[in-house]
């Protein structure tokens, strides 16, 4: 698979793309003792946290900064692990989807990285990490199809997009029950490191082999 970091997105301050390829994935598998334990504390730490002041935290500063580059304002569109603390808050527990979503939602949780999910074998030959240049379509998991200004940021393969301002994944190229390959990816912003989304990928792939003994990981660093 062929991975395409155009200069419109480095424009944006984003020079390096982090990439976890997950193989023999298993989207129900049994989650370990060890993990659930850690997906607890992250609940508990989600229902005690104080949203409002996660503003002043430098990687939501970083996502907030990089959506007002674009002329999107941050309380309609949310920070990944914003939005997601917020769904915790609302219903009072963390979201049970499957094993490959639960371990990865724990993750941006804990470090408030913007973590895309996918299933490797619905993406076609490439993936562009780009402005979208364009007047476009997408369609969020379980939503109805958004808007895309052309000075959004997206990345995608030829059939569509797979991802939009790092705050919502599409809808088909979403885990289910036959997943078999996985890939992440965190773009991240100025404030975070390549080196702190490298160990947010290696935390997933411990996870992911707490309860999936046949998997194989690996993980790039794309900035071409």
């Amino acid at each position: 698979m062929e991975f395409i970091v155009d200069e419109s997105i480095k424009a944006l301050g984003i020079q390096e793309i982090v990439i976890g390829i997950a193989k023999n994935v298993e989207a129900n598998a049994k989650l370990s003792d060890e993990f659930l334990e850690k997906q607890a504390k992250a609940e508990r730490s989600a229902l005690d946290c104080d949203v409002d002041k996660l503003a002043d935290d430098h990687v939501i500063e970083g996502y907030n900064a990089l959506l007002k580059k674009v002329g999107r304002s941050p309380k309609k569109n949310p920070p990944t692990a914003i939005a997601l603390i917020k769904n915790i808050q609302h219903r009072g527990v963390i979201p049970h989807i499957n094993s490959i979503i639960d371990i990865y939602n724990v993750e941006s949780i804990n470090s408030l990285l913007a973590i895309g999910g996918h299933d490797l074998d619905k993406i076609d030959d490439y993936i562009k990490f780009t402005v979208s240049k364009k007047e476009d379509s997408f369609l969020p998991i379980l939503s109805t199809p958004k808007h895309v200004s052309e000075t959004d940021y997206v990345y995608c393969d030829s059939k569509g997009i797979a991802a939009w301002l790092d705050v919502r994944d599409g809808e088909n190229y979403k885990f289910d029950d036959n997943t078999k390959n996985a890939i992440f990816i965190i773009q991240g912003n100025e404030n975070t490191s390549v080196e702190m989304r490298l160990e947010a990928l290696a935390r997933i792939e411990s996870d992911l082999k707490g309860c999936m003994p046949n998997l194989e990981f690996k993980t790039l660093v794309v900035n071409s």
